[in-house]
């Protein structure tokens, strides 16, 4: 049977298709919006990156709403924005949910599905956790990647955005800022963002490069992260994680994260791909012993779900957090197929006979008799 799968990224209803077979079950896959990451403060630590969405997916029966006319009430995870003042975390995204009988999130699978939001990345030494599997709805439910964590004190680069939960595991965590305890002139490079197929890097000296994305799908990380000295962080591509920026120690500006990969794992009818998305790499941290020390920006996570990167630090000027994505619905549906009606035996004695027959397609009367 020919199924058909669509994209929902907005609106509170979902129209049912008017060639949606009602009679077999719908597939329906939640990814959570993923959180900002944090901005830490001049001089001081930087920030963690945001936590990635949550994900879920149902296999759940439309059967007694109308094709072409019945709705199911749907609600679209929010992305979370990465912090732009000094010393603030980033906000939490949304969650995602689809209910087919009532305008809430759906409490059993006989209703729909729920995925959660992470928390924004913090400015405060705390990790922010991904979209939890505690309270999800769902066939199976997967945890958003956590934000990867920024040094005490010390490090000054930021930690990289968790990439989304996907079907057969927890999402990749964001990875760690170089860090060295008491030695407050290490600039390392930024953490890389997690990938769906595993962990960003920790970024590994003082002024190195940034740590790489986590993997993708297949396995491979293609974001490099930044090189030392400033260099910028690579983007992700197929829900890897971006690369985290270069760390510094002189000069002004560090390096910022490369942005997460958007998810491909999935083919929309109408064109594209969509699925979860990879973590944004974090910024490098800048100088802290020159007086016009720059930290590097945290980049965007990728779509869908995925975690901002948090900014680096420099002895003057801190970088802003990046932004997470947004979540999504992929509904994959069958496609109602036309039947086959045959008529026989009707006879008339006027004349002439007629025989009026209704159905969807491949309406065939045969053996029409008429006498007069």
């Amino acid at each position: 049977m020919a199924t058909k799968t669509v994209l929902v990224t907005s609106g509170t209803t979902w129209t049912l298709p008017s060639d949606l077979d009602t009679g077999t079950n719908v597939t329906v896959t939640a990814i959570a919006g993923g959180s900002g990451g944090g901005r830490g403060y001049n001089g001081g630590s930087s920030a963690g990156g945001g936590g990635g969405g949550g994900w879920g997916q149902v296999s759940i029966s439309l059967s007694g709403m109308d094709a072409g006319s019945s709705s199911a009430y749907i609600s679209i995870g929010a992305n979370g924005v990465g912090a732009t003042a000094d010393y603030t975390d980033g906000t939490a995204g949304g969650i995602t949910w689809f209910n087919k009988t009532t305008n809430a999130a759906p409490s059993s699978v006989a209703n729909g599905v729920r995925a959660n939001n992470g928390a924004g990345g913090s400015s405060f030494y705390l990790p922010a956790a991904g979209g939890s599997t505690t309270g999800a709805v769902g066939d199976t439910v997967q945890a958003g990647g956590a934000g990867g964590v920024y040094g005490q004190g010390s490090s000054r680069a930021g930690g990289g955005g968790g990439s989304a939960g996907k079907d057969t595991a927890t999402g990749g965590a964001g990875g760690s800022c170089y860090y060295s305890q008491g030695n407050y002139l290490q600039s390392g490079g930024g953490g890389g963002g997690g990938g769906v197929g595993g962990a960003g890097a920790v970024s590994t000296a003082a002024g190195a490069a940034g740590g790489s994305g986590g993997n993708n799908y297949s396995a491979v990380s293609p974001a490099n992260g930044g090189a030392s000295e400033g260099g910028a962080g690579g983007a992700g591509t197929a829900g890897a994680g971006g690369g985290g920026g270069g760390g510094r120690t002189s000069g002004i500006t560090a390096g910022a994260g490369g942005a997460g990969g958007p998810g491909t794992e999935q083919a929309i009818t109408a064109g594209g791909t969509a699925g979860s998305g990879g973590g944004g790499g974090a910024g490098g941290g800048g100088a802290v012993y020159e007086d016009y020390g720059t930290g590097g920006a945290g980049a965007a996570g990728g779509l869908y779900g995925g975690g901002g990167g948090g900014g680096g630090v420099g002895l003057t000027t801190s970088g802003t957090g990046g932004n997470g994505a947004q979540g999504a619905l992929i509904i994959t549906y069958t496609v109602l197929t036309g039947v086959s009606v045959a008529v026989t035996g009707i006879a008339a004695t006027s004349a002439r006979g007629t025989a009026t027959v209704q159905a969807k397609a491949n309406v065939s009367p045969t053996g029409i008799a008429a006498t007069s």
